[in-house]
């Protein structure tokens, strides 16, 4: 009796013990433990080689591995888990946040404020959201110099923006249109650079000295644009306070190796958070052009946007804009009124789908004489762009967008459609 005794103690025991074997048996736990006791070398001795098998077990161990690194003062090796775990799950705070440290500590500010700004729409609690937000300030201080590249193709049904009419009327007469001047497709390349210094003058106030050149390059059935930026000017505050900028720039334009235009121009910008997901941000320009034929034109131009983000995923936007022309010559002069509205939303898995609905009314004061018609330009314009997160490659991402345009006018030469496509990559750096 005592030994069957004895024995169903064993066994009891053994019921006790055998449910907490795998716990210890598991390296994930082990290191999630390690983790939270402080010890990420051991923890990372857990990972290394670690398997797992089910999706939530995956995030889990790509959670453990981007602290671990991050403990580890790791930020480019916690980045690629972390970036996964955003795509996952976008609605998760803490996983963006932590992206928002890891970039913050490789400089790439302007990544990690964005990244930080999605996570505040989600509701964070006051006490964290304030921690957050005066990390936020300390990033808009970035690194000195800064630039920008991209390359894509763009096929185009009209890149050069021609009538699709065959003959217009003259006096009343029919005259036909040059097959030349008329719409059609053109396949180019599209490709911009950039670079700006940011050199800190002052606690909150930053100067700045940079350009931006975009070229098209079509194969002969458009024309070639090159468009050259330089400018210099001041940023003081901060988004959450409100950021205001001053900027003095020039611009020149070419059309087939031959000038087109120049201008200079002075920009006002201000920017600030009402809420942490409400942004509105408004702009001023003043701008004198002289194009090639010697006409001068002075632009003035105002608008005002709001973006909000709805929830982590969901991102909507809205704004409008009006502008001045004055010139001597009057056919040149006039007013253009736009409004734009557009979204974007966070797929799980990486997705990002950006939709850009635009419109605006260009109304010019003279009679053009050939036509004896006051011009008038009504243009809607839509764009689609799909990217990913998870598609990067030494840090160029690609980037597919989609482009449906319209112009109706009261002269028929000035009216067209395009329908256009831009596969590439982008970077910043």
């Amino acid at each position: 009796m005592r030994r069957i005794y004895m024995f169903r103690i064993i066994l009891t025991c053994l019921g006790l013990l055998l449910p907490m074997a795998p716990l210890y048996a598991d390296p994930l736990v082990r290191a999630e433990g390690l983790i939270r006791d402080g010890n990420p070398v051991a923890a990372l001795a857990q990972l290394e080689g670690y398997q797992p098998v089910t999706e939530p077990a995956k995030e889990r161990a790509f959670w453990a591995l981007a602290l671990t690194h991050m403990k580890l003062g790791q930020p480019n090796a916690a980045l690629p888990f972390l970036e996964q775990l955003v795509a996952r799950t976008p609605r998760r705070a803490e996983y963006r946040l932590e992206l928002a440290a890891a970039l913050g500590q490789l400089g790439q500010s302007e990544r990690a404020l964005y990244h930080i700004e999605i996570a505040r729409s989600s509701g964070l609690p006051p006490a964290v959201d304030q921690r957050v937000a005066a990390y936020a300030k300390q990033l808009e201080n970035p690194k000195i110099f800064s630039g920008h590249f991209s390359f894509a193709v763009v096929p185009e049904t009209n890149a050069g923006k021609r009538t699709s009419a065959t003959e217009v009327e003259l006096f009343g007469l029919p005259f036909v249109i040059n097959p030349d001047a008329r719409a059609r497709p053109a396949t180019g390349l599209e490709i911009g650079v950039g670079g700006v210094a940011s050199p800190q003058l002052a606690p909150g106030l930053r100067a700045q000295l940079g350009f931006s050149t975009q070229l098209r390059l079509f194969d002969g059935d458009a024309p070639d644009e090159v468009h050259g930026r330089l400018y210099a000017g001041l940023i003081h505050g901060h988004l959450e306070t409100g950021q205001s900028m001053a900027q003095v720039f020039a611009t020149r334009r070419m059309l087939d190796d031959r000038h087109y235009a120049h201008s200079t121009g002075i920009t006002l910008e201000h920017a600030r958070r009402l809420t942490p997901s409400t942004r509105i941000n408004g702009t001023l320009l003043y701008e004198h052009t002289t194009y090639r034929t010697g006409a001068d034109v002075q632009r003035r131009f105002a608008a005002i946007g709001v973006t909000h983000l709805v929830n982590p995923q969901l991102e909507l936007s809205f704004g409008v804009r009006t502008e001045l022309r004055d010139t001597a010559i009057a056919r040149l002069a006039g007013r253009l009124d736009g409004i734009r509205v557009g979204g974007q939303y966070r797929f799980e898995g990486g997705l990002q789908l950006g939709i850009i609905v635009d419109y605006e009314r260009n109304r010019f004061d003279g009679i053009t004489p050939l036509f004896g018609v006051v011009r008038s330009d009504k243009r809607t314009m839509a764009r689609v762009e799909m990217s990913n997160s998870q598609w990067n490659w030494k840090g160029f991402s690609p980037v597919l967008r989609l482009t449906a345009e319209r112009q109706s006018s009261t002269i028929v030469v000035n009216e067209f459609r395009n329908l256009g496509a831009s596969f590439g990559i982008t970077r910043r750096f």
